[in-house]
């Protein structure tokens, strides 16, 4: 019986006592290889049950390893716990520039750039590998490009290999590109280094690549005669040019033909006679065996029924136009094929879009919605408003009362002026409540007798947007200014702006959205303008806007086809995107008018 009880005893004691090696203990190379499974959630906890009572230079390690690991999971609020809690420095410079480099990651993660910019200009000199790339990283994200590439640049001669030099260039090449994408200035006229100001240049030029299929490729070609020996040369090369991502390769797989479909007869034939040379002109830029067949219908005197059934005929592989829209509504029922089609104008608010359909219109709608929003941006909340009598001016109101009473704005008044006559002072008297001025002077006379009298604007006004052509809305800011109210900020559509600079001086001072065709003076849509000019005609002189209508349609029809796009298209009429009910958007520059001349401006 005592030996049965000892061996029941054993038994049961048995998984107790005997000894093995706790599988999850924690280790150094154990977090590691969480690291590299990309498990750094676990990874960051080992490291602090790692530093958790280890002697102080190996606690700091482990914990400036923890935060690290908690910084790559994206947890924040952990990783900045944990290196509050680190322990004091020790002598050893590789854990202090470890501390450092954390310390500017952390900051950056937290959306302080200038903190974080600030921390790295006081990186000791000479300065590490990590040490440079870390001053690129917070140099970028505080909008200093040159102190970017000037990092990188001393990188170069610390990196041992040229793949790893390759890799630094690429990593920079695209830092640069996205930081010119989302508004980042990199100014390379600025530089007076050449090989710092051909970094700026072909990040600039990137930006372009990664946002239009057009052009690019020239102006690459022009920054490599600058730039003979850049070292940024084969990277820029490969992402610009390459055989399989480069712009000329933007072609979309068309099953047959361009069929462009515009009023080369008739009472439209001028704007679509300039549309199809816009057209034209941006498609001669691509390799001519990478270039579309375009064949051109007339819609005029034979009509869009008869363009279209020509066009079918063809069997298109994508159909460009009409231009008017009676003629789009039938185009969208005769497209019997259902090639991919882009609309030159914009359907009825009420028609829906079939699929593999877009519209593109210069549609002074949203230029309208566009003022109202800068205007919200501004916090002018309270307007006047003069549109033209007619169908285009109740469009135009509608479209801004829409957007800014949306925004919280309200419409002081609204008035709808005859575009023909000469005066208009009556509108301009009645929303100023000019006349209830004069009442008052009369009123207080009959109290007090004879006074000097000065009529006086109402004083509730943030914004007036005075829609219309030049002629009209140079008499009306005249007359607003006699009543004083030449200080209150004007907007006005495009349709005011004229390319003549004398004919300008009565408008000094209004903003207005309007296409960078319009406005740039340098970088890639002045020279597209300038290398284009000569086909124009002297009807493009007059009527530029149309020219780049078709320019940008020719551009937009590349992009529609190509997939995996990356939204907005940097066009020569605004930054286009397609919206979910194919209707492609167009986001203007703006501008403000200084001696006659447009005076471009930021986006508030």
């Amino acid at each position: 019986m005592a030996a049965l009880l000892a061996g029941l005893l054993l038994a049961a004691c048995g998984p107790a006592i005997v000894t093995r090696p706790d599988v999850a203990a924690p280790s150094v190379d154990r977090a590691a290889a969480l690291t590299q499974r990309g498990q750094h959630e676990a990874a960051a906890a080992m490291f602090e049950r790692l530093a958790a009572g280890a002697p102080p230079a190996e606690a700091l390690s482990r914990g400036l390893s923890a935060a690290r690991e908690w910084l790559a999971a994206n947890r924040i609020d952990e990783a900045q716990r944990v290196f509050a809690a680190l322990p004091p420095a020790t002598v050893d410079p590789t854990q202090a520039e470890a501390r450092r480099l954390l310390d500017i990651d952390l900051l950056l993660a937290r959306q302080l750039p200038s903190e974080a910019w600030r921390a790295a200009a006081k990186l000791p000199e000479p300065r590490s590998a990590l040490a440079l790339q870390a001053v690129q990283r917070a140099a970028l994200a505080n909008g200093r490009a040159a102190e970017a590439v000037r990092a990188v640049m001393a990188l170069d001669k610390l990196l041992p290999g040229e793949a790893e030099r390759q890799a630094a260039r690429k990593a920079l090449y695209l830092a640069l590109r996205d930081a010119a994408t989302r508004g980042v200035k990199l100014e390379p006229q600025a530089a007076r280094e050449p090989v710092l100001r051909g970094w700026l240049e072909i990040g600039q030029i990137a930006s372009s690549a990664s946002h239009s299929p057009l052009g690019v490729a020239r102006e690459f070609a022009r920054w490599r005669s600058r730039y003979p020996a850049h070292p940024a040369t084969s990277i820029a090369m490969a992402e610009i040019t390459g055989p399989t991502t480069g712009p000329t390769t933007m072609t979309p797989s068309l099953n047959g033909p361009v069929a462009l479909l515009l009023p080369l007869t008739g009472r439209q034939a001028v704007a679509g006679t300039l549309v199809r040379d816009g057209f034209l002109a941006a498609l001669a830029v691509l390799p001519e065996l990478r270039r579309p067949i375009v064949k051109v219908y007339d819609t005029g005197d034979p009509g869009i029924a008869n363009a279209l059934r020509a066009a079918q005929a063809d069997n298109p592989g994508f159909i460009v136009g009409p231009l008017t829209r009676e003629d789009a509504v039938q185009a969208i029922a005769g497209n019997a094929r259902r090639a991919p089609l882009l609309l030159l104008n914009a359907l009825p608010n009420d028609a829906p879009t079939p699929p593999n359909t877009w519209q593109f219109a210069l549609s002074p709608e949203d230029e309208a919605r566009q003022v109202a929003r800068r205007a919200l941006a501004q916090n002018q909340k309270r307007a006047l408003v003069f549109a033209p009598t007619g169908d285009w001016g109740n469009r135009v109101t509608s479209a801004f009362r829409d957007a800014f009473t949306a925004g919280g704005g309200v419409l002081l008044d609204v008035q709808a002026y005859d575009a023909n006559a000469n005066d208009f002072m009556p509108h301009i008297t009645a929303a100023l409540r000019i006349d209830d001025s004069r009442a008052r002077h009369k009123r207080m006379e009959g109290l007090l007798g004879k006074l000097q009298f000065e009529p006086r604007r109402r004083a509730d006004i943030d914004l007036i947007f005075a829609a219309g052509q030049s002629v009209a809305l140079r008499q009306i800011r005249a007359q607003l200014r006699f009543f004083y109210a030449g200080d209150v900020p004007t907007y006005m559509t495009s349709e005011g702006f004229d390319p003549e600079p004398t004919a300008n001086i009565d408008l000094e001072g209004v903003l207005f959205p309007d296409m960078p065709w319009m406005l740039q003076e340098v970088g890639p849509v002045a020279d597209a303008r300038t290398t284009t000019q000569l086909a124009w005609s002297d009807k493009g002189l007059r009527l530029p806007r149309l020219f780049a209508f078709g320019y940008d349609a020719a551009q937009l029809m590349l992009t529609l086809g190509t997939v995996g796009w990356q939204w907005p298209l940097a066009g020569v009429t605004g930054r286009l995107s397609p919206d979910a009910q194919g209707r492609i958007r167009r986001e203007l520059d703006w501008a403000q008018l200084k001696k006659g001349k447009p005076l471009v401006i930021t986006a508030p």
